[in-house]
């Protein structure tokens, strides 16, 4: 038997794993659907729960925000979003201090967003991921910018559940700080027509 067993080398006298050299840094070693050593990305997936509900008499093209309250699920706060620096109901840091989800602890991308939803039949409704760059102890305004596709939902009624993907296309990189922040948009006229969600968003970030 060889003397020079692996289990009793010294570490000074092991060596790095095959392919270590000329690997990416943050990467690690793994076995591939192939069945073959493979040195991946070290990036960690998190997932956050995003939902809520609407109950409107707006017209259609309305755009609803939350805002912190005993009634933290409720979008009840109408907001302009393509209008965001105009000092007024959607000032630019107003959307990263009220109407936010979560801060971005590090850059990453947005990789999906499963959606399930009810409510008034018929009626249709879009929801929409936006970012807002927050700069620490600043009031700039700063204009929104959408994450990802618009996720249309039609509701038939408010006991069938219906489950959406967003597509992922479009900008999908976060920064540092940046806040998430999600819009209902009411897209049938008409009085007390509600929607109620949940989602699973998945980011991964680049650490």
């Amino acid at each position: 038997m060889a003397s020079n067993e692996h289990s009793s080398l010294a570490e000074a006298q092991l060596h790095n794993p095959k392919g270590f050299s000329t690997a990416n840094n943050n990467t690690h070693l793994t076995k591939n659907n192939s069945g073959e050593l493979a040195w991946v990305s070290s990036q960690r997936s998190s997932f956050f729960s995003t939902g809520g509900y609407s109950n409107s008499n707006a017209a259609a093209g309305t755009y609803f925000a939350k805002q912190f309250s005993a009634d933290y699920h409720n979008y009840n706060i109408e907001v302009v979003e393509d209008d965001s620096d105009d000092g007024t109901v959607s000032l630019g840091m107003k959307w990263g201090a009220m109407y936010s989800e979560f801060v971005c602890p590090t850059s990453g991308t947005i990789s999906s967003w499963k959606i399930m939803h009810s409510g008034t039949t018929g009626i249709t409704w879009d929801l929409q991921l936006w970012k807002v760059s927050v700069t620490d102890n600043s009031n700039t305004d700063t204009n929104l910018t959408q994450l990802g596709s618009t996720v249309t939902c039609v509701n038939t009624g408010n006991t069938t559940v219906q489950i959406e993907d967003m597509s992922v296309s479009g900008t999908l990189t976060v920064a540092e700080n940046d806040v998430i922040v999600v819009t209902v948009r009411k897209q049938t006229d008409g009085s007390n027509k509600s929607i109620w969600w949940n989602g699973t968003l998945e980011i991964v970030w680049d650490y």
